[in-house]
C-alpha cells in the first residue's frame, strides 16, 4: 500500500478533524473560497445488521442494530463515505439520533473515556444500505474499527472514495 494511504487508513485520531484540514488546504493552494466539510446524512434508523458486522459487535446473526450512514463531502463531493452501526440495547441513552448532520466522530472523540480496536484495512468497497444517489459511491478502500465507551460500543466503518484519491494526489 502506498504510504500516503496508509498515513489515512492507518491514523488513529478524529477522521472528520483530519478531513475538514486537509479540504481547507485544498481550497487555499487551489485559491478557491473555504467550502469546508459537510455531513450528508444518508440513513438513521433501526435495521438488520449484516453478519459480518453482528460478529464484530457481538450480537446474534440478522439482529436489529442502530445504524447511521453519512456521506463526508467537500462541498458536493463525497471523499468518505461512512456506515456506524450500535446494539440496540447499549445505543439508547446516548442522543445518537440527535446528531444530525453532525459527524458521529465529533460526539465519539469528546468521550473521556473512548478505546478504538485496531483498525481493519480493506480493498472490500464499503456498500451502503441508503437508497439515496450519494449512497451509491465507490471505495477505494475501506477501514473499520470498534469505538467503545463505557458499555456502549459502536462499529464504524469508512469507505474513501475515488474523489478522496484524487484530490490527494493519492497514488
Amino acid at each position: 500500500m502506498p504510504a500516503g494511504w496508509w498515513a489515512w487508513l492507518s491514523s488513529t485520531d478524529s477522521l472528520t478533524q483530519r478531513l475538514a484540514s486537509a479540504m481547507q488546504q485544498q481550497d487555499e493552494r487551489d485559491g478557491q473560497p473555504i467550502q469546508g466539510l459537510r455531513v450528508r446524512l444518508l440513513l438513521q434508523d433501526t435495521g438488520p445488521a449484516r453478519l459480518d458486522e453482528a460478529r464484530l459487535l457481538g450480537i446474534g446473526p440478522r439482529r436489529h442494530v442502530w445504524r447511521r450512514e453519512v456521506a463526508l463531502c467537500h462541498g458536493d463531493t463525497p471523499w468518505v463515505i461512512a456506515r456506524s452501526l450500535a446494539a440496540l440495547d447499549l445505543a439508547h441513552g446516548h442522543r445518537l439520533s440527535t446528531l444530525g448532520e453532525r459527524s458521529l466522530g465529533h460526539w465519539l472523540f469528546r468521550q473521556p473515556d473512548l478505546t478504538r480496536s485496531a483498525i481493519d484495512v480493506s480493498r472490500a468497497p464499503l456498500v451502503l444500505s441508503s437508497p439515496r444517489p450519494l449512497a451509491r459511491t465507490t471505495s477505494r478502500w475501506m477501514r473499520r474499527s470498534m469505538f467503545s465507551h463505557g458499555r456502549f460500543k459502536v462499529l464504524v466503518q469508512e469507505g474513501f472514495t475515488p474523489a478522496f484519491q484524487h484530490a490527494l494526489q493519492l497514488a
